[in-house]
């Protein structure tokens, strides 16, 4: 397991004395002397898991240290002793890497650091004791009821929960916490990591018989170093079962709250839920139906207790109905006491609007902290940390508290505050705007201030008068004393001695409200001026600077371009049009600033921070230098001993490089060794040829290869093998459509020697990898045959392990594996393996499709015009096909279809939030649903969005037979009639749609482009190729009409070109709620 460096676990030295308590069978207080802090900057402490590293921070640099290489010398001890090796990882800070399991769980140790080993010191400072303690294991778990693992068989099931661990662990070891005692030794746990400290746990293959069976789960931390042990019971009925009936009801509190209630036996979908199960208090609700289990998505829960009625009227898939009503009584859960921040800008300009918004739940009050950085240690401060996210906790080094408030959110008393609300923030009195400061804005919450409903007593908010606020904005000498202390790393301090970890997440206890995670930041500028930077391949950046409040160019103001060593590597001043081109060298940019007057303003140039493109069709191959390249082989994998051909292609069409320059290749092995070198001068017409002869006894993997021409390098890969050719050969004879309703892969395996011979009795395996298809059916190519909300992992099983027979000959008769959530048709990867006695092997490889459904739905959008979106006011027809697995079509009388919008949220998130989780959130209702009948197996939806509800739909379509559903997202968009003025972005969305009059042009057309109306906006235009930027101009946009804007095709267009568009609106306009900046992109 990687190791992490915990550096929020760093203590400074102060000029008083400071205490440190564990929480330990026997509290240990420790003196520090404070004089150590001429030395020693920050070193290990408190709590760190098992994987952490032991650090110290000298005050002072050692340049003559040797970094990441293993010490020699002894410069840590340990009680108890801790078995590792040290390294030096820079020039100040040296780490202990402890070799993995010797931090034990629950452990204190003493520290010593043998100082003086480092530094010339007095013999008072020689050795510096310290004090860790390592974080005790522990684990919740969580388990639902059984589900069958196919509809189709009933016979096995399998059972799924959700694991929480202290300290990370691999899967393999928390395997073995868990034992299972039951019917079926076959019967086995898997584990999947899904993030830090959680973990999916599945126990598929429970076996259910004509008798009720019962598996007994033990969950035992002993394997993992957990002191605690839970059991859990696994109740599966008879098969056939003698009742249908409800096994299992919960409220389940995620981003999606909903009520699931598990089933004895899969429902049938032919049946209308309405009126069959009936939450009291809840008047719409959509609902999903997977297998057994129901799950109902409320669109707003009551306040008060839910009446669950599940009506007998419910039947199973094969039309079993309940025997009996069932009524349950449930509370849906509180919301915990939260506190989150929307996503909004950096900038705060001298205007009427400081206003920082905000979302809290269940709390009567918040604190917030204004963290000033300080002008001259912004760029040292932009080093480790961004504008756009929360600071790493070296804050003490750059900056200091100067205000801290307590916010009442009790003052509207309309306001339920057992729901989340929206609040703001007025920062105009709390920030003193300091021309050029950076300013970290924290919102945090106590325990004082919950109004969680604990043990039946709801707490009640004091009054104003009776407590304690901030609204003196002096800062406290204990407040000052923390920001004097020499330690950079400023975290709000947790008490340990209180800390529980298994109480983390109540909210009825002090440990969640000391959770780092629940303190949420964001990180503010006091500036007037925005800042834009493009930059090309050219040693040039394009900086426009502009006024937020009116979007006027700023012309006369200073910019200077800055490498990460903050070193001034380009200066310019804006023109009249607030543009400079800056030319830079030394270093790649890393920050710019621009100066105008007392008003400074900082942007950000790092890669990761550039807009995103990913939402516009910007594909193609990025140039370098304004040089194109490519390496090619003549084949793709070679034996030791062979020449390797290469051709490199150049394409410079710039005329960047001299006659004759040179174009060198270098090769080195798999493990990075230089191998070979080469330089040819002269192509022809861009074409450079390199052969490369390899030694018989080369060794063997991927060996790297690099064009360099022009200060830029081309990559490419050389796979050298020593290739075993089979020695057997092997079929495996089986259907081309595996039918997974059928229960059983059949086929049979055959194998024989090359001279004939059968290969008898030799060891051999069949596997199968099952991974997504995009159409599998032949003149169907225009449809979708998948369900978009299902993800489908690539998975791999095992068919067959056995041994052939004397003829060389094996049956394979193995139960299909189960493909959950399958998305449609599966394409199955078959692999058959024969293995000589001596351990060499042959294989044979051939696909099959696997067919999880019995029949298919598929959807084909309508064509569109060169637009490329559909039109509102306009019927809408899509066609339907429902087609066996073979790609006959059937007629079925059941075929449902629902048609969703999509906000932007989702669209914009969408890498956050998959869209299976968005259609099921309780807010989420189709536009329009119904169902169809494909007679001959065709059948058409007919469906019209009407003016102004343009966006982006989801259909869905469904064979409510085979439970195969389809579906496929469409853009709608208003005719070139309408304004596009109204299409308000509710999320703060920065996408820019504009229009083109015709999708391509020759060279001498005039290109007209269409930009929506804004308010007294402006817009940059700006024309661009793959390495820099062929023109630009402001030009100003219409506040009651779209406006057009022409230019003329040039030659230096050509072949293609990027019309990039970045849309300002003034800072403090209310006609619409777009935002400031906006920008979208269309490749011409």
């Amino acid at each position: 397991m990687k190791k992490q460096p915990l550096l929020y676990i760093y203590v400074a030295f102060i000029c008083t004395i400071i205490f440190f308590s564990f929480v330990s069978c026997k509290q240990k207080t420790t003196q520090i002397d404070p004089e150590f802090a001429r030395y020693i900057a920050a070193f290990t402490y408190g709590n760190i898991s098992p994987d952490s590293y032991i650090e110290i921070e000298l005050a002072q640099e050692l340049p003559s240290v040797e970094l990441n290489t293993e010490v020699q010398e002894k410069f840590f001890s340990f009680s108890p002793f801790i078995k590792g090796k040290t390294y030096w990882i820079n020039s100040r800070t040296i780490r202990f890497v402890p070799e993995y399991g010797q931090l034990k769980p629950g452990k204190e140790y003493t520290a010593k650091f043998y100082l003086d080993k480092a530094l010339k010191v007095e013999p008072k400072f020689k050795t510096f004791n310290f004090y860790f303690r390592v974080n005790e294991q522990n684990f919740s778990f969580d388990l639902l009821p059984y589900s069958p693992m196919s509809i189709n068989d009933l016979k096995w099931n399998s059972v799924t929960g959700a694991l929480r661990l202290a300290n990370n662990e691999s899967p393999e070891k928390i395997v073995g916490i868990f034992e299972l005692k039951g019917a079926n030794r076959e019967a086995k746990v898997n584990v999947k990591t899904v993030s830090d400290g959680m973990y999916q746990i599945s126990i598929d293959s429970l076996l259910r018989t004509n008798n009720a069976e019962s598996y007994e789960l033990t969950v035992n931390g002993n394997a993992i170093g957990a002191k605690k042990r839970e059991n859990f019971s696994i109740q599966l009925p008879s098969l056939p079962e003698t009742e249908f009936q409800v096994i299992d009801v919960r409220m389940i509190s995620e981003t999606a709250s909903h009520i699931r209630i598990a089933f004895s036996s899969p429902l049938s979908h032919d049946q209308d839920i309405q009126g069959l199960v009936v939450p009291s208090g809840i008047s719409n609700f959509t609902y999903q139906i997977d297998k057994n289990v129901l799950k109902i998505f409320p669109e707003a829960y009551p306040r008060e207790e839910i009446t669950l009625q599940i009506h007998q009227g419910l039947r199973s898939f094969e039309n079993r109905a309940l025997a009996r009503d069932y009524t349950y009584q449930l509370r849906a859960e509180s919301e915990k006491p939260q506190v989150k921040m929307g996503k909004s800008g950096n900038i705060l300009p001298n205007s009427s609007q400081l206003v920082l918004p905000f979302s809290a739940v269940n709390l009567w009050a918040v604190d917030v902290k204004v963290i000033k950085i300080y002008q001259n240690n912004i760029l040292y401060f932009l080093q480790s940390n961004s504008m756009n996210s929360n600071s790493n906790g070296e804050v003490r080094r750059f900056g200091r508290l100067i205000k801290k408030k307590q916010i009442r959110l009790d003052t509207d008393k309309t306001l339920d505050l057992t729901r989340w609300n929206n609040f703001s923030i007025d920062l105009a009195p709390m920030i003193n705007e300091d021309p050029g400061a950076i300013y970290i804005v924290q919102l945090s919450m106590k325990s004082d201030y919950s109004l969680f409903n604990c043990g039946g007593i709801t707490p009640q908010i004091p009054q104003s008068s009776s407590m304690r606020n901030f609204e003196d904005e002096n800062i406290s000498e204990e407040d000052e004393a923390v920001w004097d202390e020499t330690n950079p790393y400023y975290y709000e301090p947790i008490d340990w001695a209180e800390y529980n970890w298994e109480e983390r997440d109540d909210p009825c206890k002090s440990t969640y409200y000391m959770n780092r995670d629940r303190i949420i930041e964001t990180t503010v500028m006091a500036s007037n001026m925005g800042i834009i930077a493009k930059g090309g391949d050219e040693n040039k950046i394009l900086i426009a600077v502009t006024d937020i409040l009116s979007t006027s160019p700023i012309s006369g103001a200073d910019v200077t371009v800055y490498n990460y060593q903050m070193q001034a590597i380009g200066k310019g001043k804006t023109d009249g049009q607030g543009f400079a081109e800056i030319d830079y060298k030394n270093g790649k940019p890393f920050v710019v600033t621009a100066t105008n007057g007392k008003d400074i303003g900082y942007l950000e140039v790092k890669e990761e921070l550039s807009l995103s493109l990913s939402n516009f069709d910007v594909s193609g191959k990025e140039i370098q230098k304004g040089l194109k390249g490519s390496v090619y082989g003549e084949r793709g994998v070679w034996r030791p001993g062979d020449t390797i051909y290469l051709s490199f292609i150049l394409e410079d069409r710039a005329k960047k490089l001299p006659e004759g320059h040179p174009v060198a290749l270098e090769v080195y092995t798999p493990t990075r060794q230089f191998y070979h070198r080469q330089v040819k001068t002269n192509g022809e017409n861009g074409f450079y040829t390199f052969q490369i002869v390899t030694d018989p006894s080369a060794p063997t993997g991927v060996w790297q290869s690099y064009v360099k021409v022009g200060g830029t390098s081309f990559y490419k890969p050389l796979r050298i093998e020593t290739v075993k050719p089979n020695r057997l050969k092997v079929r495996l004879e089986t259907d081309s459509i595996i039918d997974a309703s059928k229960g059983v892969f059949s086929g049979t395996l055959t194998s024989q020697w090359l001279h004939g011979a059968p290969a008898s009795n030799l060891k051999s395996e069949v596997e199968i990898t099952l991974s997504r298809t995009e159409n599998p059916f032949s003149g169907y190519n225009k449809y979708v045959f998948n369900n978009p909300l299902f993800k489908f992992e690539t998975n791999s099983y095992k068919l067959f392990e056995g041994t052939l027979n004397a003829s060389g000959v094996a049956g394979v008769n193995s139960r299909i594996p189960v493909a959950e959530s399958a998305p449609g048709m599966l394409r199955g990867n078959i692999v058959s393996r024969v293995f000589e006695t001596g351990g060499d092997m042959s294989f044979y490889a051939q696909t099959a499709y696997y067919s999880p459904y019995g029949v298919y739905a598929g959807v084909k959008t309508p064509e569109t015009e060169a637009s490329g979106f559909l039109e509102t006011d306009k019927p809408i027809v899509f066609d339907v096909v429902t087609l066996d697995p073979y790609g006959k079509k059937v007629s079925r009388d059941n075929v449902e279809y629902k048609i969703y919008k999509l906000n932007w949220s989702w669209w914009w998130n969408s890498s956050e939030e998959d869209l299976g989780s968005y259609v099921n959130n309780t807010a989420v209702s189709p536009v329009a649903n119904g169902v169809i009948s494909t007679s001959g197996g065709s059948g058409k939806v007919k469906f019209q969005v009407d003016y102004p509800d343009w966006g982006r739909y989801l259909i869905l379509v469904k064979d409510a037979g085979s439970g195969h559903t389809a579906g496929t997202i469409f853009y709608v968009d208003w005719a070139s009639t309408y304004g596009r003025s109204n299409k308000t972005d509710p999320n703060g969305l920065t996408m820019l749609s504009f229009s083109t009059d015709k999708e391509t042009y020759a060279v001498g057309e005039t290109a007209t482009v269409i930009i929506p109306k804004s308010s007294s906006g402006r817009a940059l235009i700006s024309i661009e190729n793959g390495s820099s930027i062929i023109w630009k101009e402001w030009i100003k946009t219409s506040e009651t009409e779209d406006t057009e804007y022409r230019f003329k095709i040039t030659e230096e267009m050509n072949p293609n070109f990027y019309l990039f568009i970045t849309l300002l609106q003034p800072h403090a306009q209310t006609e619409n709620d777009l935002p400031i900046r906006l920008y979208g992109v269309r490749n011409i």
